[in-house]
């Protein structure tokens, strides 16, 4: 048996564990975000809720990548902070305070 044959389970370990490193590290699209959050959303909301009744708009922070503001009809408002790779962040405290 050839020494090549040893090493080509660890190549293919090698490669899967790269692919699976790229995908992890991917950035998610603004759509990709707001339908998280949309999600998040449902479950919580009370009934009448839609998906569509979330919105997002850019933050002036460079540590928030935007603001996700879910509006039930029945008058709750529902905000998400999502910083630069889509995770939640608390709500930014007002400077001073």
């Amino acid at each position: 048996m050839k020494r090549a044959y040893f090493f080509l389970p660890l190549a293919a370990l090698i490669a899967f564990a790269a692919y699976l490193g790229l995908q992890w590290g991917k950035v998610p699209s603004e759509t990709d975000i707001i339908n998280r959050y949309a999600a998040a959303y449902m479950k919580t909301a009370p009934s009448g809720a839609a998906p569509t009744d979330c919105a997002a708009t850019p933050h002036p922070d460079p540590a928030v990548r935007m603001v996700v503001s879910c509006a039930n009809p029945s008058g709750l408002t529902t905000t998400y902070f999502v910083g630069p790779r889509g995770e939640a962040l608390p709500p930014p405290t007002e400077p001073g305070a």
